[in-house]
């Protein structure tokens, strides 16, 4: 429990909501870093943060204003700025009172003890062992390296108390040939010890040497073998459109006449993508924005989408229970799956092996149409062997398409380091992925 936090939050409400409502956010945050680039550590940092937000309310009115600073001054001077700003606002006919109390039960794979603690020999060690792997292989290597502890505190006028601590290391590395060959990896976890720097180093490392001198290869539609990093960036997109309001709108994917398509069959049958806060595989925050307890929740089951998250006001709306929004996703298989991903490529005659993707966007959200383009090392298959290293491309496909195009995925299941919640993705194979032009960056 975060004794600080709770202490701000009450020296706010007790300024604040004498005559409103009011809600206090408190996050404490203690980040550390290390880059490397050109074969040495080039920076390295260290931050501890606390930001505070508070939300006032007179009846429909309301504001929120933020501040850094944790000094009585400071905090009077932030009710000042929230209650004048919430007397100036607009009604919000959305509005809704904030939560009284409620119960979360909490998940102690969230916060690692020694990952809060690490000094700065972690980093470094996984750094070196990055430049050194590059080395051998006469590649360059450079990547980021971090740790972080964090206790999130939410408090109401209505009697809501919620805190939550996590940690978090992340680390990424890209290696580079001067024929522009690329390789990268990247590994994300609550714990520190579960990432192995050297191994990562040497996966990025091997890639770029095998992508040296790629040859031409014709844009098309090929049957894909994508990492985790290009799965879970795909399904991100996805993830974004699981929103109950827009789909009951008609702005959504997920819409049909008159609401949307929950109940349907959408996508092959194995696949299966949950929410679960309490996994010790996915330990996230057990309560949402608002306070609203995150109980686990099943999006997809076995291709059928059976839920939408819903937020209060829209679950009020439409008379349903809300979900709350979670931040933390898996996708599994719910039949047979393939032990490797070397595995799953056997299966595939002519294909590609994708690394990840690199400056993903909308193209049309009511398709679940996405763009972007493959980076650090795409491979041909042929007969099930990945073989020679080929061109980059702009891909124009849809991560709905890749679940209902479904040629396997691995049991396994890995954590990728994308965003800043967690998602947990196999690798994939599909059919008919379409690389709609060729690329000319690394």
């Amino acid at each position: 429990m975060s004794a600080r936090g709770f202490e701000i939050a009450d020296r706010l409400l007790a300024l604040a909501a004498k005559d409103a409502e009011a809600t206090v956010w408190v996050r404490e945050d203690h980040a550390a870093n290390v880059r490397f680039a050109a074969g040495e550590i080039t920076t390295a940092g260290e931050s501890a943060t606390v930001e505070t937000t508070l939300e006032v309310a007179f009846g429909r009115r309301h504001a929120a204003a933020t501040t850094n600073q944790t000094d009585e001054a400071s905090l009077r001077a932030l009710v000042d700025r929230a209650r004048t700003l919430a007397r100036v606002a607009p009604e919000d006919p959305e509005r809704l009172p904030p939560l009284g109390p409620q119960r979360y039960p909490q998940n102690p794979r969230a916060w690692d003890e020694a990952t809060s603690a690490l000094d700065p020999a972690w980093r470094a060690s996984s750094a070196r062992a990055a430049i050194a792997r590059a080395e051998e292989k006469s590649v360059v290597a450079s990547g980021f390296v971090e740790a972080r502890a964090t206790e999130s505190t939410l408090a109401t006028s209505a009697g809501l108390r919620a805190d939550h601590r996590a940690t978090w290391a992340r680390m990424t590395t890209t290696a580079r040939s001067e024929d522009h060959g690329s390789g990268w990896a990247g590994g994300d976890a609550t714990r520190a010890s579960e990432i192995d720097g050297g191994a990562l180093a040497r996966v990025a490392a091997d890639r770029a040497d095998r992508s040296r001198a790629a040859t031409r290869l014709e844009p098309g539609h090929y049957t894909v073998v994508l990492e985790p990093a290009a799965v879970a960036d795909l399904l991100s997109f996805l993830i974004e459109a699981l929103d109950a309001r827009a789909a009951d709108q008609g702005r959504s994917f997920f819409s049909r006449a008159g609401g949307n398509r929950i109940g349907e069959a959408m996508f092959d049958p194995r696949v299966v993508l949950r929410s679960d806060p309490l996994d010790p595989a996915t330990p996230g925050r057990p309560w949402d924005a608002d306070g609203l307890p995150l109980a686990p929740t099943t999006w997809i089951d076995r291709g059928a989408l059976v839920s939408l998250y819903y937020t209060r006001f829209w679950a009020k709306h439409a008379g349903r229970a809300p979900t709350g929004t979670h931040d933390v996703y898996t996708l599994s298989s719910a039949g047979p799956a393939a032990p490797s991903a070397a595995a799953l490529a056997e299966g595939v005659h002519r294909g590609l092996l994708v690394t990840r993707f690199w400056y993903t966007r909308w193209l049309d959200p009511k398709r679940l149409l996405v763009t972007g383009l493959t980076r650090d090392g795409v491979f041909l298959i042929e007969d099930g062997r990945v073989g020679r290293p080929v061109n980059n491309f702009r891909f124009n496909d849809s991560p709905a398409k890749m679940l209902s195009r479904l040629v396997g995925m691995t049991s396994q299941t890995f954590r990728a380091p994308i965003g800043d919640g967690i998602v947990r993705v196999p690798v994939v194979a599909c059919d008919d992925f379409e690389m709609a032009s060729v690329s000319d960056a690394v």
